[in-house]
């Protein structure tokens, strides 16, 4: 799992995760952002990546305008959509929040 910078400054996530020039670069085949706007310094670290999933809120941010597929969306609405298809499709039952 990665992260912005803003993430790791807010104390959110190890520095370790961080991703980005003054973080790691990475090139996962499939790299899922949410909630990413895709500052440079952001995008120079994972640019690489195999296919780029981005869910925003905001469809002319530089990330979605990177991204293979691009979802606009609030993130707090769409992932537990997506958390449930998953498990609908390995077959195992939801875990009401």
């Amino acid at each position: 799992m990665g992260a912005s910078r803003a993430a790791v400054d807010s104390g959110w996530i190890p520095y370790k995760n961080q991703v980005g020039l003054t973080g790691r670069s990475v090139r996962p085949k499939l790299y899922i952002a949410v909630g990413i706007s895709g500052q440079i310094q952001h995008l120079a670290g994972m640019s690489s990546s195999g296919t780029i999933v981005a869910i925003n809120t905001d469809k002319d941010c530089p990330l979605m305008q990177m991204a293979n597929i691009g979802v606009v969306a609030d993130f707090n609405e769409i992932l537990p959509l997506i958390t449930e298809e998953i498990k609908a499709r390995r077959g195992t039952t939801a875990v009401a929040a």
